[in-house]
């Protein structure tokens, strides 16, 4: 993942901004996870400049993340549950943090009592496998190598390659909803609301 510091971490949307803190060590005792503890508010006069008061869950330290959304969220946007409109692969979560956000939101689809929730949840875990599959190429069965973003998912992909297959994740999403398919039906929530 993206590290923390003075940069702002580059995301696509408001939903990812959120995502990031799920996978995100704690800056100071590389646990977590991180909780946002306030609103994503702009930052300065900068356009798609935003900040958020973060809490490390495990350790108790409190930070102001920054980040930097492009395209900049509209009003619309920021309300809505799509986590990258662009054919853009993310810079700030890697192959295995949109992994790891797969099958966790996945897990909770799987035991939510509601059908509307659980189908939101389905179509939430869609989106995050179609994230990580933005880091293969399409002739290749195995990710670029700079699909991994810390030593740690870099040494979790030299010990287990076989978890990173293209087609063992590519049989996966077929079995998942697609945007064009999602009915009216699913509740129009903000995806961070299912992880408090």
């Amino acid at each position: 993942m993206a590290g923390h510091g003075a940069l702002p971490v580059r995301v696509h949307s408001v939903a990812e901004a959120y995502l990031y803190l799920q996978v995100t060590p704690c800056g100071r005792c590389g646990k977590g996870p991180l909780h946002a503890e306030g609103d994503l508010t702009r930052r300065g006069e900068r356009a798609g400049a935003y900040e958020l008061p973060v809490l490390c869950q495990a350790c108790g330290a409190a930070e102001t993340m920054g980040f930097g959304i492009e395209p900049p969220p509209t009003r619309e946007s920021g309300a809505s549950n799509i986590i990258n409109a662009t054919h853009e692969r993310s810079t700030a979560i890697d192959l295995l943090g949109w992994l790891t956000l797969f099958r966790s939101i996945l897990d909770a689809s799987e035991k939510a009592a509601d059908k509307a929730t659980a189908r939101a949840l389905a179509w939430e875990a869609a989106q995050c496998l179609d994230e990580a599959l933005k880091f293969f190429d399409a002739d290749n069965e195995m990710p670029r190598p700079d699909a991994f973003f810390s030593d740690a998912s870099r040494q979790r992909y030299r010990e287990h390659p076989q978890h990173f297959a293209r087609s063992k994740w590519m049989e996966r999403r077929l079995k998942l909803p697609n945007a064009t398919v999602r009915t009216m039906a699913a509740p129009h929530r903000k995806w961070w609301q299912f992880w408090k």
